[in-house]
Order: structure tokens, then sequence, then C-alpha cells
């Protein structure tokens, strides 16, 4: 309620006429931050579009068409608790409009506080343990074992209108079924029955290409709510996993790329927006389900510095978050399956404090492993490794454990009295239809978002229709169609694991039945814009080299998918397709080629066009979201999430052994300082140019801060994301600087600036040291700022001989007894902290601990203040 009502005032139109916006409007002062693009920047702006006063509007591209603008104390709530594409989603969605805009000064929009449940942990424990007293060993079997697949085919098949995962329901105790399905981009739609009533969104890669967890937790809360509608109570995902191998057939599914501050960061945002429904998350693949190859046997081999610098903080920032489930993966490490490696699983649990349940990837069960840490078979089926009897001769102390586990996260997320409906009676939830035009809207904007723009020279884009008369659209990409696994419209039957453009292949696959193609997409916008347009959508040579001859500007559309269970064999596109673009170039001087692809790809052409933009399997929108950054609705923002590799040998190939040595350590990706780079990680071009300057560092609370000034030294609108990276002292043993933090600016006009601000954890600005098994601060450090890995554009020098640093507690009066002691305790300070922090080695015990139970490493890696009792109790 604004506490001054005088100043409200209703949404209104250009035509003076107030509108309805029953459930959208928020009257309140506490309306601080549009992080919309300014309305000044769009093509029909004009000042008298929006009466005076007014803060935000939907705007539109038809001059003859009213906006509909708020006042500051009238707008609407997504205008604040949204992105920038989940605000421009709510104006499409409307119908008419193209997106939303500011007319204030654009301002960074408030972190959002993380997801908070009905019941926190410890409450829900407590009555998980209460429940845990009253049942059978018979129901607490129920809880542990998946259900719903039957033998077939000398397999198992899905029974109808089951969830992928389900478990069954113990009505005595009014437990529910848990409804787990698949994927992290979507509801997997498994039968042909309900093929189109769901969102195909964007992958997670794609996801991982805006380098924004504001758009990142827009997307997974209206994932979340698709999963509710169809009467899910469990989503599998998110997809974690570092990308090691570059022709890994997963890739396209996690959120982290070669980078684990990216997935960290952006991992803990899906978390929490896929949980702020009645909804269990279930990160995965715990740990190092790193290749396809050979994945049901190969040990990942690896030493513990690697693991807890590169590939444990996406999993660490999601535990964090209060991520409810965990699944682990078909490998081995170090020789042990994942699902019965007690070392791992006290890891996630123990040493990094998890709280939920840890179910298994489907069939990835070797053993009775409840002693070990496994909480949860899937699918069930065989029912052998946690059968009755083999739960009878279980230690009962573990079985009670994980049932306490799997309890605490269903009450935690409240499935017990929100859940819809138990397998086979879910048919109805199944069928509904719960794609909307907002969902829609949003996937377009977020594809729009994800697009990198690699290359411009002569700055061929963005398209003008005063300049261009005339395109080519040109590929068998662009018109490619949309794959069933279930075999509609291909003759019957197909591979479970093919991918296609748009999505990837195996349980991450969405069906994208509602497709709008690149061709459909930038015809449709061409064509509006009065320009001809000439197709071949073949990836014939001839035929390319027609269409181009006649056009202005050429458009290549080239495609690469993957899919499950198996790695690519090639990082290009083909000797084909690589044949046409170069004759392609040898038609017309203004060549665009666009790539649709599901991981890095080499590009041997890529100095014989002048532009290149990649999207990373952006789903049923594309074409909409292509056209949309083609003719300049918007300046790319999208950013690489892994390296794009000069040739395969500047990659990590699959392991073909049973056991694959991670011999590089921490040299992965754009670390390896012997791998070159044709596109860096991080770089992502804009419409406009920015410069940086007047670095500055700072303590703020127990943190490090630095800022930087950010100017757009262009001629158009557009927003960049600053990247901070820090190279570590020698002693830390780092090949290369880590990205440690990034800000997304506002969009910013011609010569506007932004300061970037970054805030820095004790964490951030350690290091792993594997005698003292713990990180270990750096006594100084670089700060290095850019637009990408390669491109670093201001650099200063960060200095730890500063107290909220020490990871002890300060005898009292030390902050003021003078520089002396201060340098003194500055250098034993490394070797105190590694006592301090020393985890035990040797062979872990079964990861049955109490969730109170705590470890001095899973507390170190944020360095908690000196008054928690961890610290205390260290």
């Amino acid at each position: 309620r604004d506490p001054n009502p005088t100043a409200l005032s209703p949404p209104t139109m250009s035509t003076g006429v107030c509108r309805s916006t029953a459930g959208l409007l928020l009257a309140a002062a506490a309306v601080r931050a549009f992080d919309l693009d300014p309305c000044s920047g769009k093509p029909t702006y004009s000042e008298d579009r929006c009466e005076a006063g007014s803060a935000v509007a939907c705007w539109s591209r038809d001059a003859g068409k009213p906006w509909s603008c708020w006042s500051r104390s009238w707008a609407p709530a997504w205008s604040r608790l949204s992105g920038a594409a989940g605000a421009d989603a709510e104006c499409i969605a409307q119908g008419g409009f193209d997106g939303a805009c500011t007319l204030e000064v654009p301002s960074k929009l408030d972190q959002m506080a993380p997801t908070s449940r009905e019941l926190d942990w410890g409450e829900a424990r407590q009555k998980a343990e209460a429940m845990v007293k009253r049942m059978t060993l018979q129901e607490k079997g129920r809880l542990m074992n998946g259900v719903g697949w039957v033998p077939a085919h000398g397999f198992y098949d899905l029974q109808k209108w089951w969830y992928v995962g389900n478990t069954e329901p113990i009505p005595r105790l009014g437990i529910p079924s848990l409804n787990l399905q698949d994927a992290s981009a979507g509801f997997r739609l498994y039968w042909n029955e309900n093929v189109g009533t769901a969102t195909a969104w964007p992958s997670l890669l794609c996801m991982a290409a805006i380098w924004d967890p504001v758009a990142v937790r827009d997307y997974a809360v209206a994932v979340g709510a698709e999963f509710v509608g169809k009467g899910a109570n469990a989503l599998l995902g998110p997809g974690l996993n570092i990308q090691r191998v570059a022709k890994n057939g997963r890739n396209f599914e996690y959120l982290s790329g070669e980078d684990p501050k990216l997935g960290a960061v952006l991992g803990a945002a899906y978390v929490e927006g896929v949980q702020s429904h009645n909804l269990i998350a279930v990160v995965k693949h715990w740990v190092l389900n790193s290749q396809e190859t050979h994945r049901g046997s190969e040990s990942s081999d690896i030493d513990e510095k690697t693991l807890w610098e590169i590939y444990y903080p996406p999993f660490q920032a999601a535990v964090d978050a209060g991520v409810d489930a965990a699944m682990c993966g078909y490998n081995k490490v170090n020789g042990r399956y994942d699902c019965e490696n007690a070392e791992q699983l006290g890891v996630l649990k123990q040493d990094m404090g998890f709280r939920g349940f840890v179910e298994s990837d489907w069939w990835a069960t070797h053993s009775t492993s409840v002693s070990q840490g496994l909480d949860q078979v899937m699918p069930g089926s065989p029912r052998d490794h946690f059968s009755d009897g083999a739960l009878a001769r279980a230690d009962q102390a573990a079985v009670n454990e994980a049932a306490t586990r799997i309890l605490t996260a269903m009450y935690r997320a409240n499935v017990m009295d929100t859940t819809k409906c138990s397998p086979p009676h879910c048919e109805e939830y199944m069928r509904k239809d719960v794609s909307t035009a907002q969902h829609v809207a949003l996937a377009r904007k977020l594809a729009e978002a994800s697009i990198v723009l690699l290359k411009n020279e002569g700055d061929v884009l963005p398209l003008r229709a005063s300049t261009t008369k005339s395109i080519a659209i040109i590929g068998g990409a662009a018109d490619a169609k949309a794959y069933n696994p279930n075999g509609a419209g291909q003759g019957g039957g197909g591979s479970w694991n093919t991918g296609d453009f748009y999505s990837g292949g195996g349980s991450g696959h969405m069906v994208a039945a509602n497709l709008v193609s690149p061709l459909a997409g930038i015809r449709k916008r061409a064509e509006a814009e009065g320009m001809e347009v000439i197709v071949s959508s073949s990836d014939d040579v001839g035929s390319a080299e027609r269409a181009a001859s006649r056009a202005d500007v050429a458009i290549v559309v080239v495609g690469a998918t993957s899919g499950e269970a198996d790695d690519r064999q090639s990082l290009s596109f083909g000797e084909g397709v690589e044949r046409m673009i170069r004759a392609v170039a040898g038609k017309c001087e203004k060549v665009v080629v666009i790539m649709e692809v599901c991981g890095p790809v080499v590009m041997p052409w890529r100095g014989d066009v002048p532009a290149i933009l990649a999207m990373f399997l952006g789903g049923q929108e594309a074409g909409n979201a292509w056209a949309g950054i083609l003719f300049g609705d918007s300046s790319p923002t999208g950013r690489l999430p892994m390296t794009m590799p000069e040739t395969e040998s500047d990659t990590i190939p699959p392991g073909w052994g049973d056991d694959v040595q991670y011999s590089e350590g921490l040299a992965v990706g754009y670390r390896n300082p012997r791998f070159r780079a044709a596109f860096p990680f991080g770089h992502g071009l804009s419409y406009a140019t920015f410069k940086y300057s007047e670095p500055e560092a700072f303590e703020c609370g127990k943190d490090m801060c630095v800022k930087v000034k950010v100017q757009n030294t262009g001629k158009v609108v557009a927003r960049t994301v600053a990247q901070l990276y820090i190279r570590f002292p020698p002693e830390a043993e780092h090949p290369a600087p880590d990205l440690k933090s990034f800000y997304r600016t506002t969009a910013l006009a011609p010569g506007a600036t932004a300061v970037a601000e970054f805030r820095l954890t004790p964490r951030d600005l350690s290091y792993f040291d594997a005698g003292a098994h713990a990180f270990l601060p750096a006594a100084s450090s670089e700060a290095l700022i850019g637009e990408s890995s390669a491109d670093i554009r201001v650099q200063l020098t960060l200095s730890m001989a500063s107290g909220p640093y020490l990871p002890f507690r300060m005898p009292s009066g030390f902050a003021s007894a003078g520089p002396v002691m201060f340098a003194f305790f500055g250098i034993v300070g490394v070797s105190v902290c590694g006592l301090l922090f020393a985890r035990r080695r040797g062979p872990r015990k079964a990861a049955v601990a109490t969730a109170s139970r705590k470890s001095h490493l899973g507390h170190w890696h944020t360095l908690l203040p000196p008054e928690s009792p961890a610290k205390a109790e260290a």
C-alpha cells in the first residue's frame, strides 16, 4: 500500500482510456527498479506516447497503436519482479505489443531474496523423523523405490500416463506419491497424445549464454509452473555438470558451461525459481558425469583440488540455495560407482551440508548402497537392490535416515498437501495444455537474449530496410523440423535419444510442436520490412549460390545437435555444409552465418564470412528470436559459456578406456594455456562498443567489492556483461585467471555510463591447498575486468591485508594493534587456517550422519564470520 495515496494514478493509454489490469498492478511506493530498455530508444517513441509522470510502458512497433503506460506507483508487479525478458513477455502476451520499456533511467533490479519454504529444514526434519517412527519397513521401502516401469521388449517400458519417476503413495499415513518428471528445459511429453501441451523452452546451455541469474530465475519459475500444472511434484533438474569434454552429448543440458562460477550463480537461481512452487528440484548429475562414452562403466579419476575448485562449486551453490534432492550419475569416481560411492556421497551430505535426499539416475544402482548414502532407487524396476529383503538385511539406521531425508524434502516442499494425483490416475493432468501466451513470449525473449554475436565485420548487422532490399535464407537447417522420438510424422519409430536443432536428444528432449523455424521467423520479419526474400532451404551448393547471387545479404543457417548416451563424432558441420558456406561467400559480399548448436563447434570457414552468430538450441521460438536480433530489435547480449575452439585438438576428447584420467587438473576449457580459441570464453559482441575506466576496490563487510565504470561508446542502446577474473599467486597453482564475478548492465543509451559492481567473498579469493585439504586465502591477487577471458580492459591488485579475510577469530583489540602485528598474522595466517580447517583423511564412514552434522570444510567454502557456530566449533 502506498503511504501517500494522493500520489496514486491509474494505468493510462495515450487515448486517455483506463484499462483493466486486475492481478497485474502493484500500487506500492516500494517499486524501486526498472531494469528495462529506455522507451526513448524505441522506433515509435515520442514525448506524447505516455502522460507526464509515467514510468513503465508496453510499446508497439506499429506507429498507430497506443502504448499502455503506468505511473511509478501503479507499475505492474512484473515490471520490477521480472527481468527484462520477463517484462517483455508480459507485454507481448497482451497482444499487439513488442515489449516493455521504462521512461525513467533504467536501474539494476534488486537482488531477489532466496525462496522461502513453509517449513525450514529443521522443522521439516522433525516431522519426517516423527513419521518414520510410525512406518513399517515395507512402507519405508515404498519411499525408497520407484514404480511405474514394466518388463517389455527385452527391457522396460513406462506405463501409460505415469511420470518417468514415481513412488507409491502410502494412504494409511497420508503420504502421496512422488511424481518426478524430466527435465530442466520443460515438461517431457512422453506420448503423442500430449505433444504440444507444454512449452519447448530454450536449453539450459542456451540459458547459460545469457549470463543473467534474474533471467534464469524467471525461466525456472515459468518451467516449474508447467510441471505443477501437469501434476508433477518433482522436476529432474537442473543439470550442473561442468563441460570438460567438448563432444559430450549432454552439454546442452548443463547450465554451467565450462565454468564453476557461472554454474554456481545460475544454478542457485534455477533452484530458487523451481522451488518457488510446491515442487522438488533434483540437481544432477552428482558427480563427474562428464561424457556419455562408456558412461555406465568408466571411472573418472581425479584429485581433490580439482574437484573442489572446478566440479563441486555449482553443486555447492545448489545446496546453499536449498535444493531438495540430488541425482547420482552412471559413472564411477576414483573406482567407485557414483551411487555407491561413500566418499562422494559423504562430501555432498556432510561436507557440503546437503539435507535432502539422493536418488539414483535410472538404472544406475549396482548394490544395496543405502549405507553408502543412496536414499532412493529409480526407476525401481527390477526391484532388487532395495527390495524388502535387501532393506531388511541393511543397516536399519541407514534405512531410517534415507526415509527421513525423502520425507524431509516432501514436507519442506509441502507436497503432502498439494500433490494433485497419483498414477495411474493422472491422465487428466498429463493431457492438460499448460503453455500460455506469456510462456511462449518469454521463451522467445530468452532465446533472443541468449544469442551470441561472434563476429560482425563491417557492421553487416543489424539489417535495415534502408540499406538492405533483399535477403537470401539458405541451408537445410533453416526450415528443419522438430523431432518427435515417438515417431509422429517420421515414418514410425525413431531413436529415443535423437535431438534436433531446437532441443537435444534423450531424457531432456522437448518436442517443439508449435515451432517457429529460422526460415519462418526471419522471412516474416523481412517481408514486414518490405524486403524481398529468396529461399534455398537445402545444403545444395548450386541452389545456395544462385540464391546468394540475387541477394544483398545472404543468411546461411547451419545446425548441430546431440543426444544422451552418445558423444558427438565431430565438432564440425560436415564437408558439405562447409563447402556451401564458402560457396555462398564467393557469390555474396555480405554473408551472415547463424548457428543452432548443442555446444562447441569448429569454424575453419570463419575467415570467409563477415558475420557469425550462435544460439544453443533455443526451443520453439528460435525463429522469432533470430529475427529480433538480426533486425536490431535489441542489441545482442549473449556471451559464450564455453570456448569455441580453433580445432578439435584444442579440446579434451572423451576417454575410451575404463579409467578416464583428469590429468589436466584445473586446465579445463579457457584455463588451458595449450588450447587455442577461435572465440574465447565469455566472448560476445554488441551493436555498440563499451569503454571501461576507473576500477576501484574496497572492503564491504567481510567481502571485497570492486567497481568499474562502463560507458556505452556506440550509437545504439545496448547492454554488456562485465566479467571479473582473478589471477592468483603462483602458490595457488592455477593455470590461468578464473572467472569470479560478472555484472550484466542495465540498458545504456549512447554515451551513458553504468557502474559495474562485483562482490567477492573470501571463498572467491581463496584457493584449495591439497596439503591442508582446505581453502586458503591468497595474500594478494589481481582482478582483471573486461569483455571476455581474453579481452581484459582494466586491472588492479587486491590486497588481502585486511581483517575480514583472516579465517580465524581475531583476539580482542587486534584490529588496532598496529601494522607490525597485522603483518605477522598475515604471514602465518595461511598455516593457521590450514590447521584449523584441515579435513581428516582416510576411508569415509557410511554417510548416514544426521543432518545436524557439519564439516569444517563444508563451512569453509563461505568462510563464515567468527560468531558462527561452525567457526566456534572449529
